[in-house]
């Protein structure tokens, strides 16, 4: 496996009134690109445990930058690589580009995490979704 990606319609919703992107769609489309990789990999994340609590994936570092604009209704490409994978978090990369532009970048961090009766805790990532993310990582290169 390599990187996932997919392609989505950029909508009048999702802009401002010059017709830029407002700025947190990207954050939401992040999101919903990475709960698509893991459910098209075969994991479907937030899951209720068989103890009641519930797991997730809450964002503890989020870094972007804009490059360019897209056009209204233009067909935006939503790459997502792994980074880097650790024991209970990972952080993952979103190219968002179109048209042979590149018009953002951001670095996710994420940590896995179950909800219970003690509240929200840090959680070893699942050894399928280790298998997953593994499988999409980037190979390192040398600087």
């Amino acid at each position: 496996m390599s990187a996932y990606s997919y392609y989505r319609r950029l909508n009048w919703s999702e802009c401002d009134p010059g017709g830029i992107v407002f700025f947190p769609n990207y954050a939401k489309w992040a999101v919903d690109g990475l709960n698509e990789m893991l459910q098209s990999d075969g994991y479907i994340p937030n899951r209720k445990l068989p103890d009641g609590g519930t797991e997730g994936i809450p964002c503890v570092e989020f870094n972007m930058r804009f490059f360019d604009a897209p056009l209204l209704h233009a067909m935006v490409s939503h790459q997502i690589s792994v980074q880097r994978v650790g024991k209970t978090s990972f952080t993952i990369r979103h190219c968002f580009s179109g048209d042979g532009r590149s018009f953002a970048d951001a670095l996710d961090t994420r940590v896995w995490a179950v909800h219970g009766e003690h509240g929200l805790r840090k959680s070893p990532l699942p050894p399928e979704v280790l298998e997953i993310l593994n499988a999409r990582k980037q190979p390192e290169t040398a600087e």
